[in-house]
């Protein structure tokens, strides 16, 4: 494990928008560091997480996925956070920032992942909640891109009962990890909607309580 935590030879790229932990109600979300290498992997170790993604980080690629993860966050190209359920510590999935641009004051949010014993619980609204509060609240963001493989029904139809606008379908956009090529349909959220989003993300966590479903 040690030749994967080598700091890169090459000057990182500065970034304005320095990742610190976010904390909510359940959970807290950390930048990802060597320390997380254990306590992810058995949460990352199941094939249906990576349905829909480009990559996958079961089993033999999680070495690769964890490593690449590291070398773009010291890079300063891409922030991966840990999120971690706050009533037993346990590590429970993934979510990044990227494509973070700051003189146009925009970026992405995306390759979020959890683990499937917490699928259709409350963390996958409150880590967005944390993530698009700090984007915008924070760093002072004006436009939060999302980008979701069409086929993703459930991922899909959170967009859209948020109120992210989409944009389109970018054809042919990605290659899946089995060498498919997918289509990838793309939503945004400007500062001015996010009170809106904001509003909608807190009464749905205010109905599921604390509980999951």
């Amino acid at each position: 494990m040690t030749d994967l935590f080598i700091m890169p030879k090459s000057k990182p790229k500065v970034s304005t928008c320095m990742p610190v932990t976010l904390i909510g109600n359940t959970i807290q979300m950390e930048p990802l560091a060597p320390r997380h290498y254990e306590g992810l992997r058995s949460s990352a170790d199941d094939g249906r997480i990576w349905t829909y993604m480009p990559c996958k980080a079961n089993g033999e690629f999680y070495e690769p996925w964890f490593a690449d993860c590291l070398l773009k966050q010291m890079q300063g190209i891409q922030f991966t956070y840990v999120i971690r359920r706050l009533k037993d510590q346990a590590l429970i999935g993934s979510r990044a920032y990227y494509e973070i641009d700051t003189q146009h004051k925009k970026l992405e949010i995306g390759y979020g992942w959890l683990s499937p014993s917490v699928w259709g619980t409350r963390y996958n609204h409150e880590s967005l909640l944390l993530l698009f509060q700090n984007a915008f609240e924070t760093w002072g963001i004006n436009r939060v891109q999302i980008a979701t493989d069409p086929r993703n029904v459930k991922n899909y139809n959170t967009l859209k009962k948020l109120g992210a606008t989409k944009e389109g379908i970018l054809r042919q956009h990605m290659i899946h990890h089995n060498g498919q090529i997918t289509d990838t349909a793309l939503f945004s959220i400007l500062i001015g909607e996010w009170p809106a989003v904001k509003q909608r993300l807190q009464k749905r966590l205010e109905r599921v309580g604390t509980l999951s479903k």
